[in-house]
């Protein structure tokens, strides 16, 4: 007899809803911390970029976005095994630079491309199975 639930419609459900928000919470953590450094210009680290990141609405949004990952990743967890899980977050490296050339126009060469395709085979043969692991 298994400990593990069984995985009803309403469960895959769920658990694509939750995947969904990781990756949107992720991606835009990402894009935030992004918003948030190019308001830096030219400053070297120390007090004053402290203080001018610290008052960027963008770095205030990527804190927040943190603690939504650690809620959406937790009832990740609860769900699925860490060794499936984890391999399934790798979906951000497709979105980030996606995003980031949409937003920001970062250029996303042939190569970034084909590393992106890897990643995408990567997390199908990762990610896909059964959730006996």
């Amino acid at each position: 007899m298994s400990d593990v639930p069984a995985v009803t419609p309403v469960s895959r459900m769920r658990q694509a809803l939750i995947w969904i928000a990781f990756i949107a919470l992720d991606t835009g953590t990402q894009l935030a911390f992004k918003w948030g450094a190019d308001s830096l210009g030219d400053l070297d680290f120390g007090p004053a970029m402290l203080a001018r990141a610290v008052a960027h609405p963008g770095v205030w949004l990527a804190i927040l976005g943190y603690v939504g990952i650690f809620v959406a990743w937790m009832a990740i967890l609860r769900d699925m095994p860490l060794s499936r899980a984890f391999p399934m977050t790798g979906l951000v490296y497709i979105t980030v630079p996606l995003l980031a050339w949409i937003v920001f126009g970062e250029r996303v060469d042939p190569i970034r491309a084909g590393g992106i395709a890897l990643i995408i085979a990567g997390v199908v043969l990762l990610g896909g199975g059964n959730d006996d692991a």
